[in-house]
């Protein structure tokens, strides 16, 4: 017959007792950045920008591109966006995943350079992500 050991140490018995709370993160729109992706000469990235700055909750915004040129540089100016330049992997992959690397926020959504959000769009995604146990 085999013997039975008591199994003692750290993560044995995890009871009610020994459980930690569990907590909840909130983010806010501080924790959340709008990464554009802006190629070419897109006649729509400045509407992009504008419904983004619309938000009734404010976030970071940037725009990263690997086709620097006077329509996307006008536009960072123009509405004081954080402009970066990808040097590195180009192609589509390459811009996207430099652009999320180019955020510094936990939560970062991606935005073509043609898309136009609703202004409630980071409060809805926020307040969706809050209810959520993470």
């Amino acid at each position: 017959m085999e013997k039975k050991r008591k199994l003692t140490g750290a993560g044995v018995n995890k009871g009610k007792q020994h459980m930690k709370k569990n907590t909840v993160k909130s983010y806010s729109g501080r924790d959340h950045t709008f990464a554009v992706c802006a190629y070419g000469e897109s006649p729509y990235l400045e509407e992009c920008g504008r419904s983004l700055l619309d938000q009734n909750v404010k976030s970071r915004i940037l725009i990263a591109t690997s086709t620097p040129n006077a329509r996307i540089i006008g536009t960072a100016e123009k509405y004081g966006l954080t402009l970066h330049i990808n040097n590195g992997e180009k192609g589509l992959a390459g811009d996207w995943n430099f652009a999320y690397r180019s955020a510094e926020t936990p939560l970062v959504t991606l935005a073509h350079q043609d898309d136009r959000y609703c202004e409630n769009y980071t409060e809805d995604v926020l307040s969706a992500l809050n209810r959520c146990r993470h």
